[in-house]
């Protein structure tokens, strides 16, 4: 790839080498580029590459792959792109769902998208009761995985894009509450065995969920509806009843 041309001088340009090294990225694929590739590719000097990329790591802008010191888009860029196509997309046709699954159960409800390894939280809807959650707000992630939401993305991928992710995520997962690969493994099988993931308080102590994928014919989930709900609240049937709510929402959109 030849080397892009810099941007001449003057205030404007720290915003124009920040893009053309976003641009880069997003043009490096799944696996990402190094430090060493950006600076080459750019034209920039390594300490000036670093610091830029820092920043962006910062804001979410870009992830930071620490074992294999590669870079790849962030899990706010999804949040963006998503809001840039807001009219027709996954955002707006899920709109109405969280209102009224948060309406019936008054329970806290998300939408989640895959996106690279990540499980990102697009929208969501707060419950009566304010509960604790995974990726906290709009905009928070955690890996594919972890939680409801993300468990119901992977498990309905394909077998080898499935193991792909583990491995990628493997270095990640023990930070929640040593989640290991073979727990994440039959959380996929449970999944795919009842239709639908469950999480009763393992990850946070006293919190529930359930989530759904997304599922458009011939495509593979690249969004989930989930609920947070506090265990207390888990008397007979009640996760058999919100996975027919979810199924019952995701129906509808999906016949949009």
């Amino acid at each position: 790839m030849p080397v892009i041309a810099q941007p001449p001088s003057g205030g404007a340009q720290l915003l124009d080498r920040t893009v053309i090294l976003l641009d880069l990225v997003a043009d490096g694929g799944v696996e990402g580029l190094s430090l060493k590739d950006l600076a080459a590719r750019s034209g920039l000097n390594t300490a000036t590459c670093h610091r830029i990329l820092n920043t962006l790591v910062g804001h979410k802008l870009l992830a930071r792959d620490d074992k294999k010191r590669r870079y790849r888009l962030g899990a706010r860029m999804a949040i963006y792109g998503v809001r840039a196509a807001r009219g027709p997309g996954i955002i707006s046709r899920c709109e109405i769902a969280l209102s009224r699954l948060r309406r019936r159960t008054g329970d806290t409800t998300h939408l989640m998208a895959r996106f690279n390894h990540d499980s990102v939280c697009l929208d969501r809807r707060d419950g009566e009761c304010i509960v604790p959650t995974l990726t906290g707000s709009i905009g928070g992630f955690v890996p594919l995985g972890v939680g409801p939401g993300s468990i119901a993305m992977l498990a309905f991928l394909d077998e080898d894009e499935q193991d792909y992710i583990i491995r990628a995520n493997l270095g990640r997962y023990a930070s929640y509450r040593n989640l290991t690969e073979d727990k994440v493994r039959q959380l996929i099988a449970d999944t795919r065995r009842r239709g639908y993931a469950v999480d009763v308080g393992e990850l946070i102590p006293g919190i529930a969920g359930v989530g759904l994928p997304i599922m458009t014919p011939g495509e593979k989930p690249g969004a989930a509806l989930s609920f947070t709900l506090l265990c207390a609240k888990l008397t007979s049937g009640v996760l058999e009843h919100y996975g027919a709510l979810l199924k019952e929402e995701i129906d509808a959109i999906v016949g949009q």
